[in-house]
């Protein structure tokens, strides 16, 4: 279908419900536009998203639901300007070669590493051979919401926060007494996804526990994909100011790959298999004395790969780490927040070919173990009332592998009023070398130093009104001392600069009615960067037909995406519809159509995706 009807058939279904809902009632509360949503991301504290001059990018759980997906990263994909997320089937990321789930921001991330940090309530998630975290590990029946530090967030979080931080939001239970959810849904290519999640609330006790089973046959034959998860969550009030918690992830999935195999010999009936077990714990204590709070975190995370590529190829990491931080309110308007991480990582590869580890060899490693301690500090000053927020942060980065480094942020954010909001900054970033790029392979250097990146960015919101805001923000990124592989070697030798500008759009026409877009445009100096679209936009509507209707709508839309040099860059629009109808009070009924035009695209060379899809299902609430 071409291009232009496949956005007029878009936009029709996208507008039709703005016609409809004017027979609606209008509750100005609830259509109010929160510019100024609250958020923690970026701050380590509440605050309003006006008052701070890094750009944040908020997906509700509101919008989450919409989607119908089940894992975070295909929900939020495409919600938030310049973020891409690489995909291979209707559902299953995958790891290793032809693996996807890889996250690139503003044209930075990586493949094999990433320069976007993943987190999961402020805790760092990524495995530690290879500094990436594993796609399939977030499920969205536990998440509130997603927030996104669009720019360098290293000097809060660290390594790999180098290019923007995705930080998944878990629920609490705040209503007393005792709910659970379960879902089901059924379709396209034998796919069957199903989860059951419980909260309770019982005074100062409070508990979440997700339980989900998700499988696929694929859409090439024999490219089946299952997984099995679960999560448990509890906290308790010690008193007002005191709150203590833990949680524990567990996760595995097993998939079998006839695709990768074709890429070298297009006859190859070879199929390979892979099988992941991902868990991750922690104990936490949070504080909260109205002009101070603050929070400690101990925690642990671990994974044991099993891939047969055909390398048989085995790994296992760790990571223990501790979160310390304090906010502090020193003189009037001003806050300040002192913190220490400290972490340490490992992994070993002890067969790899179907051969054990043996001295000297450069496809297994023994043990290996990094550990690294940072202290760092952050300052906003309001000046006249809230008109100006001024805020600086420093970082010192210290481990037993890498020279001290330090990194720095600065910006300002202007409020004059009439809905008005310009914000500026200046961030560095860095990530440090994987034991990959160290250690693995014939192109290993142990001499790497980590990569750096300094970005400079400017935006400016309006608030035009309750119903409606739009931002637009310009940004410059310059990257030094990247990796690359030259003469057989790794080494510190790369530099780039992307630079672009992205556009927001939100309104709440109706109190029925809510829409959404974006837009963001990347231009690079590197030549053939995978998983960066030049172009990329997403419109969006949610629509409450009635107290039993929803509909919701979506186009998401990609221009000159590069693949491979034997692939033609990708441009494709994709629509997709869900609708919803509570047939009681415990019981609601839908239905998930994606890629209704049946476009045709590749993200990973090699993997066709699926074209037009369709589930069906119902969601239980008692």
């Amino acid at each position: 279908m071409k291009t232009s009807h496949i956005i007029l058939l878009s936009l029709s279904a996208i507008t039709l419900p703005i016609r409809m809902s004017a027979a609606y009632s209008e509750t100005p509360d609830s259509m109010d536009l929160i510019l100024n949503e609250v958020v923690v991301t970026g701050s380590n504290q509440a605050v309003s998203r006006d008052l701070t001059p890094y750009t944040v990018s908020v997906v509700s759980h509101r919008q989450l639901e919409a989607t119908g997906q089940t894992q975070v990263l295909s929900a939020i994909s495409g919600q938030v300007p310049s973020l891409f997320v690489t995909q291979r089937s209707i559902i299953g990321f995958g790891v290793s070669n032809g693996g996807s789930g890889h996250i690139k921001m503003r044209g930075v991330g990586g493949d094999r590493a990433s320069g976007v940090l993943m987190m999961v309530d402020g805790q760092p998630q990524f495995a530690g051979i290879y500094s990436h975290h594993v796609a399939d590990f977030y499920d969205k029946e536990r998440v509130e919401r997603v927030e996104v530090l669009r720019g360098p967030g290293s000097v809060l979080y660290g390594s790999n926060a180098m290019a923007g931080v995705v930080n998944v939001i878990t629920r609490n239970a705040e209503r007393q007494g005792v709910s659970t959810t379960l879902s089901t849904q059924y379709g396209s290519y034998n796919t069957w996804l199903s989860s059951i999640s419980n909260t309770v609330r019982a005074e100062r006790f409070s508990s979440l526990v997700s339980l989900s089973y998700d499988r696929t046959d694929g859409n090439v034959e024999g490219f089946d994909f299952r997984q099995s998860g679960g999560y448990g969550k509890i906290g308790y009030d010690i008193s007002k100011a005191w709150k203590a918690g833990a949680d524990f992830t567990l996760t595995n999935f097993k998939g079998d790959d006839p695709v990768y195999p074709k890429l070298s010999d297009p006859e190859s009936e070879d199929v390979y298999h892979q099988s992941v077990t991902r868990g991750e714990a922690s104990l936490s204590l949070t504080n909260n004395h109205g002009s101070t709070n603050g929070s400690a975190m101990l925690y642990y995370s671990w994974g044991n790969h099993v891939i047969d590529d055909p390398r048989h190829f085995r790994s296992s990491d760790d990571r223990l780490g501790v979160l310390v931080y304090q906010n502090f309110h020193p003189w009037r308007g001003a806050q300040m927040t002192g913190g220490f991480d400290f972490n340490t990582y490992s992994g070993k590869i002890p067969i790899s070919g179907g051969k054990p580890h043996e001295e000297g060899s450069v496809t297994t490693i023994d043990r290996k173990t990094v550990t690294e301690y940072s202290p760092y500090i952050t300052i906003s000053q309001a000046v006249s009332g809230e008109l100006i927020v001024i805020n600086g942060g420093l970082r010192i980065c210290s481990s037993d592998k890498f020279d001290t480094r330090w990194i720095p942020q600065a910006g300002f954010s202007v409020n004059p009023g009439a809905g008005f909001n310009i914000k500026a900054s200046v961030s560095k970033g860095y990530r440090n070398p994987s034991f990959r790029e160290l250690y693995l392979y014939r192109m290993a250097n142990p001499e790497l130093e980590p990569e750096t990146m300094m970005n400079y960015e400017i935006s400016v919101g309006k608030s035009f009104s309750r119903y409606l805001g739009a931002s637009v923000t310009a940004y410059y990124c310059k990257g030094d001392n990247m990796i690359q592989t030259l003469d057989m070697k790794n080494q510190n030798t790369g530099r780039f600069i992307n630079k672009g500008v992205e556009l927001s759009l939100t309104s709440h026409p109706f109190s029925s009615l809510m829409l959404s877009a974006t837009y963001s445009y990347l231009h690079t100096s590197l030549e053939n960067l995978t998983g960066a679209p030049r172009n990329q936009y997403y419109l969006g509507a949610d629509w409450h037909a009635s107290d039993r209707l929803n509909i919701s709508a979506d186009l998401k839309g990609v221009g000159g995406l590069y693949v491979h040099e034997s692939v033609d860059r990708q441009s494709y629009a994709l629509l997709n519809l869900k609708v919803a109808y509570q047939a009681c009070r415990y019981a609601c009924v839908f239905m998930r159509l994606e890629n209704i035009t049946d476009s045709r695209y590749v993200i990973n060379r090699g993997y066709d995706m699926p074209g037009f899809t369709a589930l069906g299902g119902v969601k239980l609430n008692f």
